[in-house]
């Protein structure tokens, strides 16, 4: 156990680990800090989230027939408040707004100059009409058909199997999970993944390679206990690299939590009031964060393995940096972003590609990469074992 601690601690020097923090603030700043400064973006989204939050307290995670009901007079307290509000403006009133159904006239026209332009931009940030709009949208997507899907042209390029999903989704009760807080979701656990790739080659690419370059190699043939050596710097690697994608997950999970998504986290992901994609699973919005976070876990795991048999071939830091330098471009700005980003939605391979990813493929390539790592630490493992013999 003390060589295990010792591997550990050569792994987790403090150079490394001061440059890693600071590379992790610039990479929040320049990336995921915006899906936290800007986490509902836009009033429409924040309108969007806010009503979801207000009525899962009210009615529960899901909105059944006769509760849509009471929101028509939400609608019309909401048109209440705006005709109130109006009549403080006193641009409103020289351009003869003084209601609703006035406003909504006068902004459908499509020959505005700029004085009418202005006076619709100041309506809109002076009263609700932003709650009212989504609150309309809503119950004009919550009215729809049922079977408005099978109605729609594209829906015939579908197979069979993807039909039948999308069908058995649109059969579930409404959900309230808002659509901005999924958006916001995706692109910060995007990033999230990113960094985790990132960060754990970072912290690994050196650990092989400086015994290498200091000669230690020779030193540890000398002893039984030393030849087998290997093995616990492959444990110390694998068990940081898990340290320090749950790190990455805690610190970055802090801030995002706090906005106050998990007041939604018993809705269903699919067939929501707001609109939305198309998931595979019935999961609740807080399973599915439990189950990303596991898999940014296992995404760490299996880089650190793959960044360790790199370490291990390297005959010194430029050779490794050679290897590590397609391994961040693989790894963390291909991989680790696809088999996050909309995991376990229907979605198309890439954009613009003429197919879509099937069922549970984002676990399937998060499998295959454990899998690959696996093999390479076994096979890492058994050569040195030949080697001893």
């Amino acid at each position: 156990m003390s060589l295990f601690w010792q591997e550990l601690k050569k792994i987790w020097r403090p150079g490394i680990l001061a440059g890693i923090v600071l590379l992790g603030l610039i990479y929040y700043y320049m990336f995921p800090s915006f899906y936290i400064e800007h986490f509902s973006n836009g009033p429409s989204a924040q309108d969007e989230f806010d009503l979801s939050v207000e009525w899962v307290a009210q009615y529960g995670p899901t909105l059944e027939p006769e509760e849509r009901a009471e929101l028509d007079s939400r609608l019309a307290e909401e048109i209440s408040i705006f005709d109130r509000q109006i009549r403080d403006i006193p641009e409103a009133a020289a351009a003869g707004v003084a209601d609703y159904d006035s406003f909504q006239a006068f902004s459908s026209r499509h020959d505005h100059d700029k004085t009418e332009l202005k006076v619709i931009w100041t309506i809109q940030d002076s009263t609700n009409c932003d709650t009212i709009s989504t609150i309309q949208h809503m119950l004009e997507r919550y009215d729809m058909s049922r079977d408005y899907l099978e109605q729609r042209d594209y829906f015939e390029f579908y197979t069979p199997q993807e039909k039948e999903a999308i069908l058995a989704v649109n059969s579930w009760p409404r959900s309230l999970l808002s659509g901005s807080v999924m958006d916001s979701t995706n692109f910060y656990l995007k990033y999230l993944a990113q960094w985790t790739a990132i960060s754990v080659i970072l912290l690994l690419s050196p650990t092989l390679v400086r015994d290498r370059l200091r000669r230690t190699r020779p030193l540890q043939w000398a002893s039984r206990r030393g030849r087998r050596i290997l093995h616990t710097q492959l444990a110390a690697g694998l068990v940081s690299a898990l340290l320090l994608s749950a790190v990455n997950v805690t610190v970055c999970a802090i801030p995002f939590l706090a906005q106050g998504p998990l007041a939604l986290k018993d809705c269903p992901l699919g067939n929501t009031v707001w609109g939305g994609g198309t998931p595979w699973f019935n999961w609740t919005y807080g399973q599915y964060l439990a189950v990303l976070a596991g898999m940014v876990l296992a995404l760490g795991i299996g880089i650190g393995a793959v960044t360790l048999f790199l370490s291990r071939f390297s005959d010194n830091y430029v050779s490794m940096l050679l290897k590590a330098f397609p391994l961040f471009v693989v790894m963390g700005g291909f991989f680790a972003t696809w088999v996050v980003s909309g995991a376990f939605f229907f979605r198309t391979a890439w954009d613009y590609a003429g197919f879509y990813v099937t069922k549970g493929a984002e676990a399937i390539c998060i499998a295959a990469l454990l899998i690959v790592g696996a093999a390479l630490t076994g096979w890492n493992c058994f050569r040195q074992r030949k080697l001893e013999d």
